[in-house]
């Protein structure tokens, strides 16, 4: 992705799946230990029992949970809590650090209800108002309001009619992220419906594989230096996208979102002539003519790629610092198509 979301939008409001899983921790200690079950809520962590006492179905879900665990054996308990942490180091399975665990028969009657409770967990994020904090948090700090997976689907305004918060690592597979914010990120609808869908960022084909971290470090960028600006029977660029770093984890990012190929052709190709448009309105603006030196040219090019690198356009013109800084590498280098190409949109101005 192209920018990072701050990882205090899901730690300052991750509670629901903190308090969950404490209460698991509690069930599975008391009965390693043989203590005598508080009744409810007391069993709720007490910093959030106020806010979960009430709630009668994750009350109904967490009795069966203690049920069932007290049919297993303490080292059955262990692993399933196991599970529970492994399925929740998100960060450690995305950078393939973790190995993903594969859930064993004999716990499997707790995990099923193990699906149920945190999938009514991830009910309550919306409920609670979690959901709506967490997507405010990360809506405020980008910079441009667009989805960071492709970079031009315009994200809404809090209030407004939520984006898709996908779960990141699906959740009928890792079953007990399902409320873990840091398993959810808000995207694009069409990243997340039409690219996203169902694919499990750990494996293609059964073959394990990195994925970026949207609460990580790292990020993705876009080159177009490479690309074949024009040809003599072609006005149109030859695009060629670089991604860096180049990464199993970006090249994940690019296969599962097809980054190149949507770039190209919604974004690159359909926007190139009023890219060009946008570079003459500015060279006039510096009171640049087809008069004016190469050098003059030159340095105009270099300001307007600047200026949209430090005030870059939401949704489809983004990356319009970057098609300027592909013609101004090759109007530097001389291309004599790329030079005639930028001073065609410079006015001829007569002399009196």
């Amino acid at each position: 992705m192209l920018v990072n979301y701050p990882i205090s939008a899901a730690q300052d409001n991750n509670w629901v799946h903190e308090c969950i899983y404490e209460t698991i921790s509690f069930i599975f200690k008391s009965l390693n230990q043989a203590a005598a079950m508080p009744e409810w809520p007391g069993i709720l962590p007490q910093r959030h029992r106020e806010r979960l006492k009430s709630r009668t179905t994750v009350k109904a879900l967490l009795e069966r949970v203690e049920n069932i665990s007290a049919q297993l054996t303490a080292e059955q308990r262990e692993k399933t809590l196991l599970l529970i942490n492994n399925q929740n180091d998100i960060a450690g399975l995305l950078v393939g650090t973790t190995a993903p665990l594969v859930i064993e028969p004999e716990i499997k009657p707790l995990t099923d209800c193990l699906k149920l409770v945190f999938l009514e967990g991830f009910r309550l994020l919306t409920e609670t108002g979690s959901r709506d904090a967490h997507y405010k948090a990360i809506y405020d700090s980008l910079t441009v309001k667009t989805c960071p997976f492709c970079g031009y689907e315009t994200f809404e305004a809090p209030g407004q009619k939520r984006e898709d918060e996908d779960h990141y690592l699906l959740k009928d597979k890792y079953i007990t992220s399902a409320a873990n914010l840091f398993n959810l990120v808000p995207m694009g609808g069409k990243c997340n419906k039409s690219y996203k869908l169902q694919q499990d960022l750990l494996f293609k084909d059964n073959i394990r594989r990195k994925a970026l971290n949207p609460y990580g470090t790292i990020k993705a960028e876009i080159s177009l230096i490479n690309t074949t600006p024009i040809t003599l029977l072609d006005e149109k660029p030859d695009w060629n996208i670089s991604i860096s770093p180049d990464i199993e984890e970006t090249r994940t990012w690019n296969e599962v979102f097809s980054i190149e190929e949507r770039l190209k052709e919604t974004v690159l190709s359909p926007n190139f002539e009023a890219v060009l448009s946008d570079i003459g309105d500015f060279l006039r603006h510096l009171d640049l003519e087809r008069k004016s030196s190469n050098d003059q040219v030159l340095a105009g090019l270099v300001k307007f790629e600047y200026y949209k690198k430090r005030n870059p356009e939401q949704g489809l013109g983004y990356l319009k610092d970057k098609v300027a800084g592909m013609l101004r590498f090759h109007f530097e280098s001389g291309n004599p198509l790329v030079v005639a190409l930028v001073r065609n949109t410079l006015p001829q101005i007569e002399a009196a």
